[in-house]
């Protein structure tokens, strides 16, 4: 993680007070959510810098731990502890690196696209005009997204025998 990475809030309100595009009738507190929303859900997929430990997976200490337990049914192969590296929840105050907000960015676009348009309908009883694409539309776009978030995140470390 470098130093010149933004935080997950300050990304989102950046969005919320430059970039928003006209329509948006979302207050601060649910942009923040669907960030948070997105960003986790990035994160089930691969981790973030700021959350991987300080120290590389291969310069840990190689403790290890039976995955089987005391079950003497299957082979028995020790597995190294820090091969997986893990890695907390994502919170609004987690760094993110510019790469890193590239991938997040666009299902979180999507997110408060759709969570606007859910608004909007909603007051349509209030005599509201609708505008914009409708909550179904803009939820098979955010199922394609979901599905290349899922492919754009993942790492897996390099094993050698």
């Amino acid at each position: 993680m470098a130093e010149f990475s933004k935080t997950l809030k300050a990304l989102a309100l950046l969005f919320l007070v430059k970039e928003r595009p006209v329509g948006i009738v979302l207050e601060e507190e649910t942009v923040l959510a669907q960030a948070l929303a997105a960003a986790r859900y990035c994160g089930g997929y691969g981790a973030f810098d700021a959350l991987l430990p300080a120290a590389p997976v291969a310069a840990m200490p190689p403790e290890m731990h039976d995955p089987w337990g005391a079950s003497l049914s299957y082979p028995r192969f020790p597995v190294p502890d820090s091969l997986y590296p893990t890695s907390d929840f994502v919170e609004i105050d987690t760094p993110l690196t510019q790469s890193e907000w590239a991938i997040v960015r666009p299902l979180f676009m999507l997110y408060v696209e759709r969570e606007n348009a859910v608004y909007l309908e909603a007051s349509r009883s209030l005599g509201v005009d609708v505008y914009g694409r409708s909550a179904s539309e803009i939820a098979q776009d955010i199922v394609q997204k979901e599905t290349d978030v899922q492919r754009l995140m993942f790492c897996m470390p390099v094993v050698t025998v």
